[in-house]
Parts: C-alpha cells; structure tokens; sequence
C-alpha cells in the first residue's frame, strides 16, 4: 500500500513540514516521488517512521537515530525490544516522580513529613547535561562554550531580565500569530528572538533555522510551547523561522 505524505502525516500526527524536513536530512526517505514531485511512502516508510517517533520519544537527537536506523542491517524487531525496555525504564522513572509529587502534597497539606532530599527524589541530574549535549552535536562547542563565557558574570537580576525579554518575544509572536508567519509583525518579532539570542551566542540563520526545528520536535520544547503560549506555537515557531531565514541573505545581524 502506499501512502501520499499527508496521509503519513495524519496517521503519525506529525506535520507535513516535518517529513519534508526528515527526507531533506536524510533521515526519511520517500519510497518514490511522482513525475509531480509528490513523495509516496511503503509499508517499510511506515515502519520507520514508528521507530523515529519511538527514538523521538526516548529523547534521541536526529543526528542519533539517523545513525542508528540508517545501516542496511537495521532490525526493526530488535530495536522494539529495546524500546520496549527503556520505556519502562522511563515508565519506572515517572512513577517515581509522581510518588515525589503525592508524598509533597501531603506534606504540604500537613499530613506527612518528608525529609529533604526526597523533595528531589525521581529527578534525573542528567537531563540538563542531556540537552547541553544535544546541542554540542548539533552545533559543536561554540555555541555552548560562548553561552557559558558571556552568562558567567551575570547576575540572578540579569537572568531574570533576560528571561522576562525571551517571554515578551513569544508573547508577542503567539498574539500575532492569526495574522500569518510572513506579517511585519511576527517577522520582527523573530528578528527580535534572533537579537535575543545573540546575547548568548552568536546565532546565525543556520543555528537559528536547526532552533525552529528543536522548537517543533523536541517533545520538551513542544510541551513547553502548548502548554504555555499557544497548541499551534510549535510548528508556527518552525514556519516563521523558515521564513524570515529564507528572505534574508545576512547570516548574522
């Protein structure tokens, strides 16, 4: 059976955007394409699209599941097994936080009291060096060794005014966003987020354009964005990134 790319996109509630995105990078590639350019999916597509998601879910860079489902000897049945197995262990890790969570309302309520290291109990201390990480393999050690140059002698005021102006941006781009990704003023307003982000590293269109597609995928990112801003946030964030990068030349402001 073959699927047209909106089908496969309805079926794994991803966006069209995003398995453009995957077939320009190598990651999903089409079955075939029509003498009009539109992409065709197989059963295997389907497939690995699933186990794209699931690694996704995992929290797997693209660079990394590009690595590990690309090989000709890729076992699809080997690779269920093991997410199979770190989803319980993730399944295992949630419940523990919920236990983190139930045990705090009841202290706060008056009805138990916990001692204090098990206000932290089912925090992963790895996740912030997970995402540092991310980012090095995407980008390398520029972006992050600059961001921990220029941040160092900041102050709890400077961060918090640095977070307050990030906060107003994206306020600003979700109350535009009925008015269109290409309008003046959502396009300044990325410009805007672009300024911002020189504060802490040097972005130019590339990194700024790979941020558009964190934004949309990351599940934490997309998370952060709905439940937040706006349910739309996410994939608006990627298309207006796209276009304000594709109409202008500057690599740098």
């Amino acid at each position: 059976m073959e699927y047209s790319i909106k089908k496969l996109a309805d079926l794994a509630g991803v966006s069209v955007r995003t398995l453009h995105y995957y077939d320009e990078i190598g990651l999903l590639k089409p079955q075939s394409y029509g003498i009009n350019g539109y992409r065709k999916y197989g059963e295997k597509e389907l497939l690995l699209l699933q186990q794209i998601l699931f690694f996704r879910e995992l929290d797997f860079s693209l660079g990394k599941i590009k690595e590990v489902i690309n090989p000709p000897d890729f076992d699809v049945l080997q690779a269920l097994e093991t997410h199979r197995r770190l989803l319980t262990g993730k399944i295992n890790r949630l419940n523990n936080l919920i236990g983190t969570i139930d045990r705090t309302i009841l202290n706060l309520k008056g009805e138990l009291k916990m001692k204090e290291e098990e206000y932290y109990q089912g925090f992963s201390r790895e996740r912030q060096e997970k995402y540092e990480k991310e980012i090095r393999e995407k980008y390398g050690n520029t972006a992050i060794d600059e961001s921990k140059r220029r941040m160092k002698g900041w102050t709890k005021e400077d961060y918090r005014k640095v977070q307050a102006e990030g906060d107003q941006i994206f306020t600003a781009i979700r109350d535009s966003m009925n008015k269109g990704i290409s309008s003046p003023e959502v396009q300044s307003q990325i410009q805007a987020l672009q300024r911002w982000l020189n504060r802490f590293y040097t972005c130019n269109h590339e990194m700024l354009l790979g941020l558009g597609h964190m934004y949309n995928e990351h599940p934490d990112f997309v998370k952060m964005w709905k439940t937040k801003y706006h349910e739309k946030m996410p994939e608006f964030l990627l298309q207006a990134i796209e276009y304000y990068c594709t109409i202008n030349n500057s690599q740098t402001l």
